[in-house]
């Protein structure tokens, strides 16, 4: 049963008359586990007491849905277009916060364009996010989206091993793709329990992202289709 599709409308008369009412609570009677569960792995941590009951509550009354409305350190957009066109540094200007919580020590971060292609420094250390071969191979249509691609899986590798040096247990997973992409940060226990929900689906279910040309490691990608 899909949980989503039981909530749409907002909570309503509680009377056990009321239908709607008698699906919210028994929703909420089903979400309770899971919620508990999520809170125990450490999903709610980091949030003040106000916005820890906000977004338990949104959990608990829309279930697997209300993961993607926040909490705002978890879940970041990504654009991957804006990624590859020298959006970089403002991304992980945004989530500086989050990595700096988990004990991440982060130099001055730095882009360049030139002849390695399209290269992000952290501190002295380049990080190459794609090649100018790359760069020519997406821009003669050789791999459409191959540089997008690329600075999704590449920064998103870096920013996991900047936390596993830093000793953390959190990752960050991708959601969507493309314009539509986000940076979700979770531990792989986490990762594992929203992934099994009955109610997740491949195209908004959090993924590991790869180099792997074109699905880059989404799951639901077609054959022929660019993400």
């Amino acid at each position: 049963m899909l949980l989503a599709a039981l909530l749409l409308g907002g909570c309503g008369d509680r009377s056990r008359s009321d239908p709607a009412a008698g699906f919210q609570e028994r929703a909420i009677r089903i979400n309770t586990a899971w919620v508990d569960r999520l809170d125990a792995l450490g999903y709610f941590r980091q949030l003040p007491p106000d916005q820890l009951g906000i977004h338990r509550q949104a959990l608990l009354r829309q279930g697997w849905a209300a993961l993607f409305s926040g909490p705002p350190h978890r879940l970041n957009p990504a654009d991957a277009e804006d990624l590859a066109e020298g959006g970089l540094v403002e991304f992980i200007r945004t989530v500086r916060p989050f990595l700096v919580s988990e004990g991440v020590k982060l130099p001055e971060v730095r882009a360049e364009t030139g002849a390695a292609g399209y290269v992000l420094y952290v501190g002295d250390v380049p990080h190459v996010i794609y090649s100018r071969e790359e760069q020519q191979r997406d821009k003669d249509g050789e791999q459409p989206g191959l540089v997008r691609g690329l600075s999704m899986a590449r920064t998103f590798a870096l920013i996991n091993r900047l936390l596993a040096a830093a000793g953390s247990p959190e990752r960050v997973y991708a959601v969507g793709a493309d314009n539509d992409l986000f940076a979700f940060f979770l531990t792989p226990e986490l990762f594992e329990l929203i992934v099994r929900h009955p109610d997740a689906t491949p195209p908004e279910a959090p993924y590991v992202p790869n180099e792997t040309y074109p699905s880059f490691g989404h799951p639901e990608w077609i054959e022929g289709a660019v993400p």
